[in-house]
């Protein structure tokens, strides 16, 4: 009997979230959470993605799929202008991050985006970098104990 690409696929995944929960069975919790909190969720969705190919059905919306096409109400001027203005945004970011480390970028940048390019008023930039700063101090420093480099101009200064 032969099977589908998605069933076989699905199961590949299936398999491998599977082997990462059972490989981190004997790990200290602390090494083991990134790990079982990605393949834990991964492990039902294949699992569902299996079931579903195994009794052969396919999304409703597959047959109204549609062709994709590039926005044609955009002059290539503008567009040019938008990718060159991403790509100095996340040019500047990683300058930050180098500078300052992440613990010390994230607000600055998040703030200076909703400022500089998104138009945003005084308060609700400065709130929302400081709920950023709060939100990734509490995660990653705090929960997860992550190290993160203090940055260039604070081991400069050492």
């Amino acid at each position: 009997m032969r099977r589908s690409p998605e069933f076989l696929l699905a199961l590949a995944v299936a398999l491998l979230a599977a082997w990462a929960l059972i490989e981190t069975r004997s790990w200290s919790i602390q090494t083991a959470l990134y790990p079982r909190v990605v393949a834990a969720p991964l492990l039902v969705l294949a699992l569902m993605e299996t079931f579903l190919s195994l009794k052969g059905e396919a999304p409703a919306e597959a047959a109204q799929t549609m062709d994709f096409t590039l926005s044609t109400s955009i002059t290539p001027g503008l567009a040019q202008r938008r990718t060159v203005s991403a790509f100095a945004w996340l040019v500047g970011f990683l300058a930050i991050v180098v500078l300052l480390g992440f613990s010390r970028a994230i607000p600055v940048f998040v703030f200076a985006y909703l400022k500089g390019q998104g138009k945003e008023s005084w308060t609700v930039s400065i709130v929302l970098a400081a709920l950023a700063w709060l939100v990734f101090s509490l995660l990653f420093v705090r929960l997860l104990h992550l190290p993160f480099a203090e940055g260039l101009l604070w081991t400069l200064r050492k």
